[in-house]
């Protein structure tokens, strides 16, 4: 014969506790639960069940309360372990930690994961293991991270948050080309995992495959402003400038209170060579949006390319008008100024204001001592453009200045050691023509 169940019995409580639930009657359940505690106080198995549906009401602290009271009667309780992990690693994510605050929240939610795991009975959990992968690659330990989440994917393939969740993995440990995989088999069914595959290919230098990417993604979303954006940019990375310059042109039109889209547009035309065409959209965009600094800068940069230093001038000063410490634009005008002999005093105070607002910026360097050189004070000019070319040895602009300075002080075989180091950089930004004139002048020189 059964022995009946007094109500009060631990027993009894808990499976009351179990069926209350299961009619999604939470508060009575907590009730019959704590009855359950009360009459066992040794039983862990009760406490967390307790923290299991506390953590369900998205009651944080009564949730860790009971799983650590659970943990205290038996460390290898497998629910307890489990939701202290889910706990911690939602901690983790809060907006408004700090540093130190979020890497103890991961390092406490990899700790009672990793428990769990180790004590769980059955075939893996794929929840445990998705969140234990992700606590591991924000840990900076990815090669974990990949192997948890293989777990997840081996379970469930078609998962679009695991797979993307893998692919992060990859990413950190540097295989791009296994973060690429790993969303292809679910990427025709979400524009999220298209875009994120786009990402990596672009990381990986598969620019026009990154294109494809994000075309097909811009079909399931044709309104997203950031596929838009980011197909753009893959395109300009791949030097493909007339698709770029129609994408940028399509969602002009179709986001007109963007500034972003006509600059990147004027971008291609220039490599194009059109800069006719580029100067008139930066000129219209400048005048709808002009407080818009990116679009200021690049108008200002194209006047002067055009050989404008006028308009290049006029449109910095403007910039300045707007934003007095804007440390980019008191830098270039400073450069400006220096490069066309022009206000030397003034072309050096705006570069020093520059360099208070970015100190030991290198290019800052570079200007500083250009408007020196210019001025015809060597002394200062060799003084910081050798402090540039220590921050930034490979710049060709900065070694062609350089090369300038021992020139004028006759110091020839220096000249040529750092003209010759410009020209090995294949950079645009300088002539080879005209440095290596300057090379070969330098050599007769030198043998006289």
């Amino acid at each position: 014969m059964a022995i009946a169940q007094a109500p009060n019995d631990s027993y009894y409580n808990f499976l009351m506790g179990r069926h209350l639930e299961g009619e999604d009657n939470i508060q009575g359940a907590l009730a019959a639960l704590e009855r359950a505690a009360a009459a066992d106080p040794k039983a862990a198995e009760v406490r967390a069940e307790i923290a299991r549906l506390h953590y369900r009401r998205e009651n944080r602290d009564e949730s860790e309360k009971a799983a650590k009271a659970a943990l205290a009667i038996d460390d290898k309780n497998f629910e307890a372990n489990r939701i202290l992990g889910l706990i911690y690693s939602g901690a983790a994510a809060g907006e408004r930690n700090t540093p130190a605050q979020a890497e103890t929240y991961v390092r406490e939610a990899i700790k009672y994961l990793e428990k769990a795991q180790s004590v769980a009975q059955g075939p893996p959990d794929p929840n445990l293991n998705y969140m234990l992968g992700r606590m591991y690659t924000v840990s900076g330990q990815p090669a974990k991270g990949v192997e948890a989440l293989q777990r997840v994917v081996s379970q469930n393939p078609y998962s679009v948050p695991a797979r993307t969740a893998l692919a992060q993995a990859y990413a950190a440990s540097g295989n791009l080309k296994g973060a690429i995989g790993a969303l292809e088999d679910v990427a025709d069914d979400s524009p999220a995992a298209l875009e994120e595959m786009a990402k990596y290919q672009s990381g990986a230098g598969l620019y026009k495959e990154a294109v494809t990417s994000y075309t097909r993604a811009l079909a399931a979303q044709p309104n997203n402003q950031r596929v838009k954006l980011q197909r753009i940019i893959a395109a300009l990375e791949a030097k493909e400038y007339q698709q770029a310059a129609t994408f940028a042109a399509e969602a002009q039109q179709q986001h007109q209170a963007e500034s972003t889209f006509p600059r990147l547009q004027a971008m291609a035309l220039l490599e194009l060579g059109n800069r006719q065409r580029a100067l008139e959209l930066l000129e219209s965009s400048a005048a709808k949006f002009p407080r818009d600094a990116e679009t200021q800068f690049k108008l200002a940069d194209v006047y002067a390319d055009a050989g404008r230093p006028s308009d290049a001038e006029r449109t910095l000063r403007q910039m300045l008008n707007v934003n007095p410490s804007d440390h980019r634009v008191l830098n270039y005008l400073g450069y400006l100024l220096a490069n066309n002999g022009k206000n030397l005093d003034e072309a050096i105070t705006l570069v020093n204001r520059a360099l208070q607002a970015d100190p030991g910026r290198g290019e800052y360097l570079d200007s500083l001592g250009w408007a020196y050189y210019k001025q015809g004070n060597l002394n200062e000019a060799e003084k910081y453009l050798s402090q540039a070319a220590q921050k930034l040895p490979d710049h060709p602009e900065i070694l062609d200045h350089l090369g300038d300075v021992y020139a004028k002080r006759g110091r020839w075989q220096e000249a040529i050691d750092a003209w010759t180091r410009a020209l090995a950089t294949k950079d645009a930004s300088v002539e080879p023509a005209a440095v290596q004139r300057k090379i070969d002048d330098a050599r007769g020189r030198a043998g006289k």
